[in-house]
């Protein structure tokens, strides 16, 4: 009789309960699904998982925010996972950043078929089936050392046929807290005999230990800002009995996002353009579960003049529009936000244009700050206790660089434009006293 095929659901990022970031204004309706997106994804996860009939579902890192209880995503955890306990089906979670293993040791009521990973020294665990086993699972850090399996049998004058060997799984811990910070400065990366590690993505390299199996790095089930983008959800692998694997990207969001870029070189007028950015919205391909899509549009040209679409009122206008046109109260839900293009270069004096050149040239060469940076650059600023402790540092996570640079380059262009006008003020700028 065939062994029964290995299915195990990877999510990882859930977030829940947390907020979507930037998603800006949004109408009753809109807003009460963004702001349980992260929450509904997790439910799709679960009923996927149920559905596909998974020997396990495998969380890593992230799941909750352990600096805000939520009651909800408390909530949301425990009658989850009870749900998968009467299918007996298994959980093996790793402690994240914001969800370190003090916090999951903490939450009362969880189920026993969570197996929560909290120390790398934990003995792995067996998934069984009638009997058959079918994959063991592992903690592991860049400091684990798994010797292949082939070498113990030689080792200890055993065979074993390469179809009867077990599947091995490692679950990275992104948690460095369950470290030993003497044993990772001690011991370089070993190699660690794996056929499959999961970790979640955006995972620092120096954390991985040295495999030759396949390294799957899961996005977030639910994307959290403009910077996650695209079909998001949960990784189905399933492994046959020749070992042969299949992974399978399955959409959980219901808040999709998307970054579109919309050229105006040609446009006859408002409808013109209108028309152009609707036959782009029907290109998207659909996404499975997809409630709501936050489109960020950029206007963008080569040539000709800006028409108006350079001031902040034209591309609100534009904006609001788009929702009108594409909206759909009774299915599919849109936000638009419209960024407006730079100010014509013919705006700026001829003097003034060569050291535009320089700023602008200056920002794409220098190398990017990430978000820590902003985080420690913006923590460093704070002024006193302006707010409840860890609100500043909650606000500072919610800081794209790519929109910052975005925005320095679009005020440089405006600063630039202003030097030499005279304002309504009568005051006049100019280089000298900007300096």
């Amino acid at each position: 009789m065939a062994a029964k095929p290995l299915r195990l659901l990877h999510a990882a990022n859930l977030q829940l309960d947390c907020p979507l970031r930037r998603t800006g204004p949004l109408n009753d309706e809109v807003r009460e699904i963004v702001e349980t997106a992260t929450l509904t994804a997790f439910d799709r996860i679960i009923s996927t998982s149920i559905e596909k009939d998974v020997d396990a579902l495998l969380v890593t890192g992230n799941t909750f925010d352990a600096g805000y209880p939520s009651l909800a995503a408390e909530v949301a955890l425990r009658d989850g996972f009870e749900r998968l306990a009467e299918r007996q089906i298994p959980v093996f979670v790793t402690p994240g950043k914001i969800d370190p293993a003090s916090a999951w040791q903490e939450l009362p009521g969880l189920p026993d078929n969570i197996a929560v990973f909290t120390d790398p020294a934990e003995a792995p665990v067996d998934l069984m089936d009638h009997g058959h086993l079918l994959a063991t699972l592992l903690p592991v850090t860049a400091e684990s050392s798994i010797a292949p399996e082939e070498l113990s049998n030689i080792l200890g004058g055993r065979t074993t046929r390469k179809g009867d060997r077990p599947f091995v799984v490692g679950l990275l811990m992104t948690d460095r807290s369950v470290e030993n910070p003497k044993r990772a400065k001690l011991n370089p990366a070993r190699f660690a005999a794996l056929d499959w590690l999961a970790c979640p993505a955006g995972t620092d390299t120096d954390s991985l230990p040295l495999t030759d199996g396949h390294i799957h790095t899961q996005t977030s089930s639910q994307g959290m800002n403009l910077l996650e983008s695209g079909v998001h959800g949960a990784t189905l692998l399933e492994v046959n009995s020749q070992r042969t694997t299949k992974r399978t990207l399955l959409p959980m969001a219901p808040v999709r996002w998307e970054r579109l870029t919309q050229s105006i070189d040609q446009i006859k007028g408002k409808d013109d353009l209108l028309e152009r950015m609707l036959v782009q919205l029907e290109r998207l391909s659909p996404m499975r579960g997809e409630l709501v899509r936050i489109v960020d549009w950029q206007l963008d040209r080569t040539s000709g003049d800006a028409n108006g679409w350079e001031t902040d009122s034209a591309v609100q206008e534009l904006a609001e529009a788009l929702t009108e046109f594409s909206d759909q109260p009774d299915g599919l839900r849109y936000v638009h936000r419209v960024h407006s293009l730079e100010p014509d270069l013919t705006l700026i004096e001829p003097a003034h244009r060569e050291v535009l050149t320089e700023y602008l040239l200056a920002l794409s060469r220098r190398a990017p700050a990430n978000q820590a940076v902003f985080a420690k650059w913006l923590a460093d600023a704070r002024v006193g206790d302006v707010l409840k402790a860890g609100r500043w540092e909650e606000w500072t996570e919610s800081i794209l660089p790519e929109q910052i640079s975005e925005r320095a380059q679009k005020l440089g262009w405006k600063w630039f434009a202003t030097i030499g006008k005279k304002r309504e003020t009568g005051h006049e700028y100019s280089a000298r006293n900007t300096e």
